[in-house]
């Protein structure tokens, strides 16, 4: 399994070249113009996708770590406060599993992501006979 560890945290994806549209037209010119991929420049199409990869992937993870944290932080605030008022703790215990939900939901989209990279690199490696690794 690839394992990627990020130097700082992303909240939402940035493009590649500054604008969905300009990203899009970076993968085109890589990608050539033929339908056989005769024309496909594979390394810089292979450095476009990683580089596209990892950003979502490091916004995905960042919002894996945060709600890990918050859910938590919701758990102990619905114990602590379910002490005084017990509907205002079952707001807090019921914040702590939505959290949870969406960090289970985001934490299969993570591992979703990692396999794209295997198959990124599988099917750039089928196509040109290349052996690029996985770095």
């Amino acid at each position: 399994m690839i394992h990627r560890k990020f130097e700082s945290r992303k909240f939402s994806r940035t493009y590649i070249g500054g604008s969905k549209q300009r990203e899009l037209d970076l993968f085109l010119e890589a990608q050539g113009t033929k339908e056989d991929n005769s024309e496909c420049d594979w390394i810089e199409y292979r450095r476009l996708l990683m580089e596209y990869c990892n950003d979502v992937l490091n916004v995905i993870v960042t919002w894996v770590d945060t709600l890990k944290k918050l859910r938590i932080l919701f758990a102990v605030l619905a114990v602590l406060i379910s002490v005084k008022s017990i509907g205002i703790g079952l707001i807090f215990l019921l914040l702590a599993a939505v959290s949870h939900a969406i960090h289970w939901h985001l934490k299969c989209m993570e591992l979703k992501r990692l396999s794209a990279y295997n198959f990124s690199l599988d099917t750039i490696n089928r196509e040109t006979g290349l052996t690029l690794s996985k770095n």
